[in-house]
């Protein structure tokens, strides 16, 4: 079984927290959840459901905005990996396909941490680099990651990505709305062929 690449600048930071990437029953999440699949059934056979919690980041150097969704609201600064003390909030994930032995994963985030930052540091390499940075914007929105084999274990490419928008209140005053996706491709041998796409945009409102 080949291994799903480490996730990293670009893409998400798996944080190790206890439970995280787990299934889970429906008990334990928050009853007054109820806009997606974490209201379904906890066990089937072929669809296992839980948390994860995770931040995603990436970067678009055309328009020197970098993106980060889930992060706390004070932002990438408050997090312990930078000194602070918080972690990522839980967010739902379904993984189908268990008896096919490829994995497709879904997750949704709704009404979660927007942050841009700007300028692109450089060089940018993970969420660390902006870990003494203020944002450029705050707010919230939701993000969608999807991925069609999780563990590279299909005999196909692997594609996934990250599609994410909200409106988020700029520091200069006023306010925008952020439109931003992340898209990569591996090839059948592991090896990370194509980014698609990778573009942040904040539209004035």
């Amino acid at each position: 079984m080949r291994a799903h690449p480490l996730l990293t600048a670009g893409l998400a930071v798996l944080f190790p927290v206890t439970g995280c990437d787990n299934p889970t029953t429906v008990a334990a999440r928050p009853p007054s959840v109820q806009f997606d699949f974490m209201n379904g059934p906890a066990d089937l056979p072929n669809v296992f459901r839980g948390d994860s919690v995770l931040l995603f980041v990436w970067a678009d150097v055309s328009t020197d905005l970098v993106i980060v969704v889930n992060a706390p609201p004070g932002g990438v600064h408050a997090l312990r990996r930078c000194g602070g003390a918080l972690t990522p909030e839980p967010q739902p994930m379904q993984t189908v396909g268990e008896m096919q032995d490829v994995l497709r994963q879904l997750r949704l985030l709704r009404d979660v941490n927007i942050h841009v930052y700007s300028p692109v540091p450089s060089p940018f390499r993970n969420f660390m680099d902006l870990c003494q940075l203020s944002p450029y914007a705050q707010g919230t929105g939701n993000l969608t990651s999807t991925d069609n084999d999780r563990t590279v274990t299909g005999n196909g490419a692997d594609a996934f990505g990250f599609r994410a928008q909200g409106i988020v209140d700029l520091v200069s005053g006023g306010t925008a709305r952020v439109l931003a996706e992340s898209e990569r491709m591996i090839a059948p041998d592991g090896t990370v062929t194509e980014i698609l796409v990778k573009n942040v945009r904040l539209i004035p409102q």
